[in-house]
């Protein structure tokens, strides 16, 4: 049952199931978090970020699409089943505000704002510029897994790193991107949230062993119409903006097919 998220054998729910929350009330819906896709004590980001969007898009009318997602994840989303409840704060003729509650045992998890709209005419375009890469896709090496150190979401995801250095070879430079794709392939809206979020805090190349990045706060930025193609490889770059005292800033940049898809803001607790 899609929204279920019946586990699936050793595999666990797909991104699609795990992202698609089951409606038990009017404005709520039950999200059911699985140890396949946790994220050291809490459930994947992006994951989650799809699962609370699937829940506000249920509110709005269905030729809204989303524009912008903002989500503060006060606290981990444990394995179990936990609530979220979506509201349209306003309607506008083009443009719906809505926000959203996460709980779990009546305990606040996250809390989200989103912006949903329609597409208008105008005279103005600007062009984001496209991520660079410094090797090739059929050269980039393959993101490795490692039990107890990589979350164990990435086992659901095709990452190659093209630009930047892995996490934790003590790099100059707070820089990590490359080419991604779900594994096995998923396209919409719920997957751009996902490759949004897949890669490790950009911060963490630069540090020179083992450690860990919270996120604390994310903002994402849907630019232009998602790909249909769910084979497609995206390529994606992340950039370290600030570090001190504990906490770092990043920006993300997801394209496919040369287009600019995505764009993305985090604030991360880093503890190294």
């Amino acid at each position: 049952m899609t929204g279920s998220g019946i586990d699936n054998g050793e595999q666990g729910p797909s991104f699609l199931d795990a992202a698609t929350p089951m409606p038990v009330a009017p404005g709520q819906s039950q999200l059911f978090a699985s140890e396949h896709w946790a994220q050291g004590r809490t459930q994947f980001g992006g994951l989650v970020a799809a699962a609370i969007t699937n829940a506000m898009a249920r509110e709005c009318d269905d030729d809204l699409h989303l524009r912008t997602l903002s989500v503060a994840f006060a606290a981990p989303i444990t394995t179990g089943t936990a609530l979220i409840n979506a509201t349209v704060d306003r309607t506008g003729s083009s443009t719906a505000f809505t926000s959203a509650v996460v709980s779990q045992e009546g305990a606040h998890k996250a809390r989200a704002q989103g912006v949903f709209v329609r597409n208008r005419d105008s005279a103005i375009t600007v062009k984001p510029p496209l991520p660079t890469m410094d090797v090739d896709r059929d050269q980039a090496q393959e993101f490795p897994y490692i039990e107890g150190v990589v979350p164990r979401f990435l086992k659901k995801f095709e990452l190659r790193l093209g630009v930047g250095s892995f996490p934790f070879s003590g790099a100059t430079h707070g820089t990590i991107g490359g080419y991604a794709r779900h594994n096995p392939p998923v396209a919409g809206t719920s997957a751009i949230l996902g490759l949004l979020d897949a890669w490790p805090p950009a911060i963490l190349p630069m540090a020179t062993g083992p450690a860990a990045g919270s996120t604390v706060s994310w903002t994402a930025h849907i630019l232009s119409e998602v790909p249909q193609d769910a084979d497609a490889w995206y390529t994606f770059r992340y950039d370290t903006i600030a570090s001190d005292d504990g906490y770092a800033t990043f920006v993300g940049t997801l394209a496919c097919e040369g287009k600019v898809v995505a764009w993305s803001e985090q604030l991360a607790a880093v503890f190294a």
